[in-house]
């Protein structure tokens, strides 16, 4: 399956889909796993699949921020937001930089690994670029257990005469494997005109238990905590993890 037009043709609407200050909130979420865990301010963290560096905006207040992504317009966005950080092309699957960080955040770049072969690589990848005792902060973007089929959610952003408005729906063709549909439909209007694009993700869909035990493979010990955001549903218990690599 070929890239997401989002980090492609479509990156434009990045600013729209995922602007900076949707994300102050989240980052705290992740300082204090870090704070937690000896993990300074000053301290060098390295961000797997930054994207289009939103939430390194709020990152690099506190850290040395060194991102990587195999998207080239999502680096592009990255560096006009954060031209102080070091952004570097990659894969997460098999990068290996030669250097150590302090902590490592993996967001949603692991929901692009669609096998648990792929999310073992980049777990691996995350504990090569970990002094022993680092930590690595990450987050199913979904797992089975919270899973709902045809779930539709809605977003609509504006800069200047142009809104894009964007509906995602969700869809599992197939309960036996370990990936689902995330297709995206962006209602974009600039003054009188509108048009539509589509775009379809294959996302990875795992159990908890399936992920735990391919970071324990990797060389980490997690923990596993509620991810406290205030716009999550009380009843939705959404994990966030917290793995420290073994001495």
């Amino acid at each position: 399956m070929s890239s997401p037009r989002l980090y492609d043709d479509l990156a434009w609407v990045w600013p729209f889909v995922s602007p900076p200050e949707e994300y102050p909130e989240e980052v705290a979420t992740f300082r204090r796993r870090f704070q937690q865990n000896s993990v300074p301010d000053g301290a060098h963290v390295l961000h797997l699949g930054s994207g289009g560096g939103s939430i390194d905006v709020h990152l690099k207040e506190h850290y040395r921020v060194t991102g990587v992504d195999l998207s080239a317009p999502m680096r592009a966005h990255a560096t006009r937001l954060n031209p102080e950080v070091e952004y570097l092309a990659g894969d997460i699957r098999d990068l290996r930089l030669g250097r150590t960080f302090d902590a490592v955040l993996l967001h949603d770049a692991s929901a692009y690994m669609i096998s648990l072969e792929e999310l073992l690589a980049a777990y691996r990848t995350a504990a090569a670029h970990l002094r022993p005792g680092g930590v690595m902060v990450t987050l199913p973007e979904e797992i089975r257990a919270c899973f709902e089929q045809n779930r539709t959610t809605c977003s609509s952003y504006t800069q200047g005469n142009r809104t894009v408005s964007t509906m995602y729906v969700d869809h599992d063709p197939d309960e036996t494997d370990t990936w689902f549909e995330s297709t995206f439909i962006f209602y974009i209007r600039e003054g009188n005109r509108v048009t539509l694009e589509t775009d379809t993700h294959r996302v990875g869909l795992y159990h908890l238990d399936d992920m735990l035990a391919a970071m324990r493979d990797a060389g980490f010990e997690p923990e596993v905590s509620r991810w406290e955001l205030a716009d999550l549903d009380p009843d939705e218990d959404r994990p966030l993890v917290t793995a420290i690599k073994h001495g």
